[in-house]
Order: structure tokens, then C-alpha cells, then sequence
């Protein structure tokens, strides 16, 4: 029985399979007919072992399921970036969301059957033989449809309703892989975060969120140990990610979905209207993805004048943002009707905006309407960590369940 602890991003798909942790961007190729490669071929077993150990990162796929109705061979992935053709990603404006996407399944079903591939080449078996994958699956959806039960039910009867069968096309004998789902679980994004920050399996974790509040909160350092903050029952959780912030609140221990809101756009939102800023400015970027990975990289001292240009009409976009997030933090406290202990801030998108932004000070102003004036702890997840709680909850998710 394979085990899968799938957190699916708009803008990367975290997951672990098998106690192997997998990461690649949440993006897929349609392959036309003059984008097809010529069959893989090796000069040598290493090569190969080289090639298959890194599969995930070379998928080319054809997918058989009546839970997906997008036709026509995909590239997954990292290997539909190396190629440079148009990528098709998640529309982040789109409302229908994660359940309804046939995305969803694309990449999470290549991913699958990629891993299933890699186990078996490990294992020495033959892959000309049709592979069988049975998985246990746990998987989670923003908070406006994880909170709607016929929405999480219908995702998870795409996945457990059907069998599914993936084919990759990378050697000149095609690999057979056939998906069935023993159980599929469906959480909340946000809630899988805070359920792993609370059972204190890393210890690392625990550290640097005390080392956080330290920093920040000298006045209170001595008087708070580290398990008053990860134990806390009454949370804000903020998931900042590529398409949506999901702000989930738990009051004793407990998330109230009630009070738990998906903000409709995320980081990569803000990018796209620094985009248009910056292409008035006649800077030529024509992605989020290359604005992205332009602002990620170090720059030479001959490009320091143009970063620094492009780094200052992006910060400046990214404050309405904050004050979005921070409207809608006051909405979920007020319909809460609880004293909130902390709040935490992750997902990927929180990692720059830790430095680019006045996000904390903002949430600590408005939270002190709702605490008598006195502070409430806001908390950084580091960066080594923000983009994988969610994963890790799912994981502890699937490794516990019945």
C-alpha cells in the first residue's frame, strides 16, 4: 500500500509518497504534434540510474480516466519548464478552484504513477509489465471548498470513485502505471498546518518559533515557553500561497469554519499587477513565473540597478495586498466571538513578505482592537518551513488514520 501526503499548490505541489519528499512546479504542456520528443536513449546503466532516480523530473504523459475530460499528452512539471513551451497552470482568477480542475488530478496522478515508476525501477522490475499502484491518500483543499462538504466529497469521489491509468511515453516501450485509492482524505488548508505545529514532531520547528517570538516580543520571552505557543487552542492560521490566502480559525483546538475564509488571490495576484506596472515602466518580463524566479535570484553588480528598480514597483504592490489579508483576519476574529492566543503566517508566499512588507505590524495594530489593545503574538514560520506544513500535516494525517 502506497501512502500519499499530497498538498497541491497553485504554484508548486508539495507532497511526500513513501517517506520520499517530492516538490515541482504546479504547471503542465500540452504537447502538440511538433513537440514531441524522440524516445530516451542511454549510453550506459549509470546514465539510466542517473535518469530514473530523477523520473518525477521527466514525466511525459497520457492519461486514461473518466474523472478527467482535458484530452491530449502532457509534459508534468519540471520537464514542461526545461522545455520551454507554453506552460498551462491554474488560473488563479478562477473561482471554480482546486475540486473542479481536471489540474488537480493531471498532476497529482502523473505523480503518483511517476513515483510508482521510480519505486519499481529501484526494486529491479520489469517495466514493460503494466505496474499497479493502491494508494492511501491524504489531500487538502482552500478553505471555501474544503469547508463546503458536497465539494470535498465530490473531489474525493474523482480520485477514490475510479480507476485511473497513466502511460509515460518517455522510452521507445511505453511504462504502464493503473491508480486505484484505497481512502482518500480531505482537509482544510491551514488546519493541516496547524495540526503538525501542534504535535511538536519537529523539533526544529518548535525552536524557531520560539526564536521568532523572542525576537519579537522580548517583553513576554521569559513569561511564554514554547509549548504554550504550538499548544495554544485559540489560532489564526494564515496560509499565504500563489492563488489564495486561506486564514483558518481554531478556538479550542478546533477549526470554526464558520470563521475561516479563503481570500480569492494570492502572492502571485500581487506579481501580476506589479507585471503590468512594470511593463508600463518598459521592463520586459512576460511572466509571473520569470518575475518570480528574476526576484529570487542574486544579482551581478551589473544588473543590481535594474533589481533594485523592479524590487521597488513590487513592494509597493504588495501592500494593498497586505491590507486585504488584514480586512479579512478583522471579519473571521469578529465572527469568531474569541480571544485569539497567536497567530502564524505560512505558505510560500509569506517568505517574501516577511522583509517586503509591513504585514506583521498591520495584524498586530488590528488585532489589538479585538485584545483590549494589548498585543497578540504574530508569528513567522521560517522559510525553510513555510511552504511544507501543510504536507507534513497530511502526512501525519495519513500515517494516522484508520
Amino acid at each position: 500500500m502506497m501512502k500519499t501526503a499530497n498538498d497541491l499548490g497553485y504554484g508548486s505541489v508539495k507532497a511526500i509518497i513513501d517517506d520520499k519528499e517530492i516538490q515541482f512546479p504546479s504547471v503542465f504542456t500540452i504537447e502538440r504534434e511538433q513537440d514531441i520528443a524522440s524516445p530516451v536513449e542511454f549510453e550506459s546503466k549509470s546514465q539510466k540510474d542517473e535518469y530514473m532516480k530523477e523520473f518525477l523530473n521527466h514525466m511525459d504523459v497520457t492519461i486514461s480516466s473518466s474523472s478527467i475530460k482535458t484530452p491530449g499528452r502532457f509534459l508534468i512539471g519540471q520537464n514542461a519548464v526545461d522545455q520551454n513551451l507554453p506552460l498551462t497552470h491554474f488560473d488563479i482568477n478562477d473561482y471554480a478552484g482546486k475540486a473542479e480542475s481536471d489540474y488537480s488530478l493531471i498532476l497529482t496522478l502523473s505523480m503518483i504513477a511517476g513515483a510508482a515508476v521510480e519505486q519499481a525501477y529501484e526494486e529491479g522490475k520489469d517495466l514493460s509489465e503494466p505496474l499497479k499502484v493502491n494508494t492511501r491518500m491524504a489531500a487538502a483543499l482552500p478553505v471555501k471548498e474544503g469547508s463546503n462538504i458536497e465539494t470535498k466529497n465530490m473531489y474525493r469521489e474523482r480520485y477514490a470513485g475510479s480507476t485511473h491509468q497513466v502511460t509515460f511515453h518517455n522510452f521507445k516501450n511505453p511504462i504502464t502505471v493503473t491508480i486505484e485509492f484505497d481512502k482518500v482524505f480531505v482537509a482544510t488548508e491551514g488546519e493541516t498546518a496547524q495540526l503538525f505545529i501542534s504535535t511538536g514532531k519537529d523539533k526544529d520547528l518548535t525552536k524557531k518559533i520560539k526564536e521568532d517570538f523572542d525576537t519579537r516580543y522580548p517583553e513576554m520571552a521569559s513569561l511564554v515557553k514554547a509549548e504554550d505557543l504550538i499548544q495554544a487552542k485559540n489560532v489564526v492560521s494564515i496560509d499565504i500561497g500563489a492563488g489564495t490566502v486561506d486564514i483558518v480559525v481554531i478556538v479550542n483546538g478546533k477549526a470554526l469554519v464558520s470563521a475561516s475564509y479563503s481570500l480569492s488571490e494570492g502572492y502571485d495576484n500581487a506579481l501580476e499587477e506589479a507585471l503590468e506596472v512594470l511593463r508600463d515602466k518598459k521592463f520586459n518580463f512576460s511572466s509571473v513565473a520569470e518575475l518570480k524566479e528574476f526576484l529570487a535570484t542574486k544579482p551581478s553588480p551589473l544588473s543590481r540597478g535594474r533589481y533594485e528598480a523592479v524590487q521597488k514597483v513590487v513592494y509597493a504592490q504588495l501592500e494593498p495586498f497586505c491590507d486585504r489579508i488584514v480586512t479579512e483576519v478583522s471579519r473571521s476574529v469578529r465572527k469568531a466571538g474569541a480571544t485569539i492566543e497567536v497567530v502564524y503566517v505560512h505558505g510560500g508566499g509569506s517568505i517574501p513578505m516577511k522583509d517586503q512588507t509591513m504585514l506583521r505590524t498591520k495584524l498586530e495594530d488590528k488585532l489589538k482592537d479585538f485584545n483590549g489593545g494589548q498585543v497578540v503574538p504574530v508569528i513567522w514560520i521560517p522559510k525553510e518551513k513555510a511552504q511544507t506544513l501543510n504536507r507534513d500535516g497530511l502526512e501525519f494525517i495519513v500515517d494516522h488514520a484508520k
